[in-house]
């Protein structure tokens, strides 16, 4: 029973071990996503300047803030 419960724990921390350094590649790989934007056009707010990727993401922006409606785009 001894070489049972051996193997057993031997086998729980190379597991242990590998779901670590998995864990520890998946937030690498989400930190990496994080650095780089994505390219493409982006709106800015007009009262702040804050940047958005979508018009949506700007106009949810402006409807939380409650601030008057912003400048027609030049489109």
């Amino acid at each position: 029973t001894e070489r049972w419960r051996s193997a057993v724990h031997k086998g729980a921390n190379t597991c242990e071990t590998n779901r670590i350094a998995a864990a520890e590649d998946r937030r690498q790989a989400r930190k990496n996503r994080a650095n780089n934007p994505v390219a493409g056009v982006t709106v800015p707010c007009p009262h702040c300047q804050r940047l958005f990727q979508v018009k949506i993401g700007l106009t949810s922006h402006l409807r939380t803030r409650k601030t008057s409606p912003p400048p027609p785009l030049d489109d």
